[in-house]
């Protein structure tokens, strides 16, 4: 959930909204559901953030923030919770194929914009973003913990290298 405003102009209902939505939900189950998976002898904990936790994305201050915040949660968690048996990543997908990802799509040159910045030249498959989470949850991925995978066509090492035509 994002709010897509310059951050002067968010309201405190609108930084509220997003963080409870973004990050408290996520970071509250992760802490209830944390005996649990203590009980059970081993877990695994995956947060699906987003790239604009990595890298400066224009008028969604909140929303990064947010995911900031969560990917630095999964290495604190993994830190604190690997002596639980509990493992703790984040998957970070840049644009996704998605019914959600669809709307900004619509918008003339958005599509454009994002498959220049993209040095794959396309955009994602839900199926890519699905597969690594099931990968992470299975026993293959058992020293895989405190992690940050972004699922983005290259998109945060593209760096200074200009957009392609």
């Amino acid at each position: 959930m994002a709010v897509y405003k310059d951050t002067v102009d968010y309201t405190d209902e609108d930084h509220a909204k997003v963080m409870a939505t973004n990050f408290d939900s996520g970071y509250y189950l992760s802490k209830l559901a944390h005996p649990l998976l203590k009980a059970s002898g081993s877990g695994s904990i995956i947060f699906i953030t987003s790239v604009a936790g990595v890298v400066a994305a224009p008028k969604v201050s909140s929303y990064a923030a947010c995911n900031g915040a969560i990917n630095q949660v999964t290495k604190n968690f993994a830190c604190e919770w690997a002596k639980d048996k509990i493992r703790v990543n984040s998957v970070a997908p840049w644009f996704i194929r998605t019914e959600l990802a669809e709307k900004n799509l619509q918008v003339e040159g958005v599509e454009d914009y994002i498959i220049a910045r993209t040095p794959m030249r396309r955009l994602g498959n839900p199926n890519e973003v699905s597969s690594l989470v099931s990968f992470l949850c299975l026993p293959t991925a058992s020293y895989i913990t405190g992690q940050v995978i972004c699922v983005d066509g290259g998109f945060t090492v593209n760096g200074f290298f200009p957009p392609q035509d």
